[in-house]
């Protein structure tokens, strides 16, 4: 009862917050001039946020951290001032002030020299941002991560996607989105894209009403924040429920647009963008003129070459629910994810991280907020996500506005990733080594989940069975596995309910296998 009441307090100054969001429109001109600004100002900016979100804030984790590591508000200041932001994040992060995935999660305790901090992943909620409506991350360990969305925020981060539009060419032109009803995060992005007065002629949601054991709770919302967008002039379309094999209609709503306007623009993910793209060659449709912007798992140079086979163009982008959008597709990439880090609201160091069920070390991104208004406070906090990070000259007209650096190849060592929706490996670890082994015999090193691409390029996940557990009915299997999901949070019963609508899980007996030193991991990528 209580989590409802807080619910609804969250919800009550929506109308308010709308109406303030969509009173003044963003210009170009203006987005240019607010970046120029905070690139500026990125020192103080982040001095600011330290000081405010952590040091004036006595329950933030962060606090508990510097305190150990014998850092005052002064002594940050100092290390600004003689090695810049990076230097003093780096000097930090060996200082022990940083954050795991799993600690940010609340899923593990937070334990530094021998002494361990209570933490709860609230605490990492920025105290003094308001709340205009509740989304929730992909994790699914257990349960998702709440996030308190707030309109100033979407305000503020808005600069980068009307500069990303304009460097693309993709302003003022038919526009579908391809994102999930609430307890996704897609909502934030169409409602940026009101705030630009850039019109979203359709909403696309591969969850669909009442598919979700919490549907009251979160398709109501998803009415709520529609009914007083459109109030004061937002102008967002009902989602269109759609199962990821109708994708077709996709790809005939862009043709549609192509004939009429010679051009169109798909933001989704990159599973969706690469079955409408299928659909549509399957259907002798030429998308030539179109261009799909993808994000919300690893964006390969084979899902890009399928989806350039029927002439549409692709940019990547690269985000987070907690923390929205971090990476800008570049117009000159030297792979299909390069992005531009946007270093006005954000900065990236990376760091050595031994992924032990892999046997490797992976360059681990440490991301931190710059932004007093961000809704999770970040300093120095481990995502999960690697990849290269450098500082590149491109061309692009992103540089010009001074982003200069530039992510790529970005994988997760620790999630697996499929139709967009984010599987922590904690909650999968439970349905292979327990609830299967219970059900069908045999122990947990004869079940695996394996993430590779199919023989079109779309993300599959294949449970690896030992050949030795005899099993009369498959199928059997991959519904005890999505009843698994369902029984636990919200967000991964939104998980199954797109893998069960897509079939995204195949079996596949053989035995699973081992790493070169012996180790067995439960969860495997190719």
């Amino acid at each position: 009862m209580g989590e409802t009441f807080d619910y609804l307090k969250v919800f009550a100054g929506l109308p308010f917050a709308m109406r303030r969001f969509l009173q003044r429109p963003l210009t170009l001109d203006d987005a240019k001039r607010v970046v120029c600004e905070r690139i500026q100002r990125r020192e103080q900016n982040f001095l600011r946020s330290v000081e405010k979100n952590i040091y004036e804030y006595p329950r933030s984790p962060y606090l508990a951290l510097l305190q150990l590591a014998g850092c005052e508000l002064g002594d940050v200041r100092a290390l600004v001032k003689d090695r810049g932001v990076e230097g003093t994040l780096r000097v930090l992060r060996e200082a022990g002030v940083y954050i795991t995935f799993e600690e940010f999660k609340g899923r593990k305790p937070l334990v530094r020299n021998g002494k361990t901090i209570s933490i709860q992943p609230r605490d990492f909620d920025n105290p003094f941002a308001p709340r205009h409506f509740m989304v929730e991350s992909g994790g699914s360990t257990g349960s998702g991560t709440n996030v308190g969305a707030n309109l100033d925020y979407l305000a503020e981060n808005a600069a980068h996607l009307i500069l990303l539009l304009d460097t693309h060419q993709v302003r003022g032109i038919p526009t579908a989105v391809g994102v999930p009803i609430l307890p996704g995060g897609g909502i934030s992005f169409i409602l940026q894209r009101s705030y630009l007065r850039e019109a979203t002629q359709r909403w696309y949601s591969l969850i669909g009403w009442r598919d979700t054991k919490r549907w009251l709770k979160y398709d109501l919302a998803t009415l709520y924040i529609l009914f007083w967008s459109n109030v004061f002039g937002g102008g967002v379309p009902m989602p269109t429920t759609i199962q990821p094999t109708e994708a077709d209609k996709i790809a005939r709503w862009m043709y549609e647009m192509l004939q009429r306007e010679g051009r169109c623009l798909l933001f989704t993910s990159a599973s969706l963008a690469l079955r409408t793209c299928i659909a549509a060659e399957q259907a002798g449709l030429d998308l030539t003129g179109a261009t799909v912007r993808v994000g919300g798992e690893p964006v390969t140079a084979a899902k890009v070459a399928a989806m350039e086979r029927v002439g549409v163009r692709v940019f990547s982008g690269y985000g987070m629910v907690e923390a929205g959008g971090i990476g800008l597709g570049c117009a000159q990439p030297l792979g299909a994810d390069d992005v531009h880090l946007s270093s006005d609201t954000f900065a990236l160091i990376t760091h050595p991280h031994r992924v032990e069920s892999i046997g490797m070390t992976v360059p681990a991104f440490n991301l931190t907020t710059l932004m007093d208004t961000a809704p999770k406070v970040m300093l120095n906090f481990q995502s999960d996500d690697y990849g290269i990070v450098e500082e590149r000259r491109c061309g692009c007209p992103l540089e010009a506005y001074g982003f200069t650096t530039h992510l790529r190849e970005i994988r997760s060592y620790s999630k697996m990733l499929g139709e967009a929706v984010t599987l922590i490996g904690n909650e999968m670890l439970r349905i292979l080594e327990d609830v299967l082994p219970a059900r069908f015999g045999g122990t947990p090193l004869d079940y695996q989940l394996l993430e590779a691409e199919d023989e079109q390029g779309l993300t599959r996940l294949y449970l690896v069975i030992h050949p030795r557990i005899e099993i009369a009915d498959e199928q059997q299997v991959i519904d005890a596995m999505l009843d698994g999901m369902r029984a636990s949070s919200p967000t991964a019963d939104a998980a199954r309910a797109m893998w069960q609508h897509a079939q995204t899980i195949r079996i596949k007996r053989a035995e699973p296998q081992i790493t070169a030193r012996g180790k067995f991991s439960p969860l495997r990528k190719e």
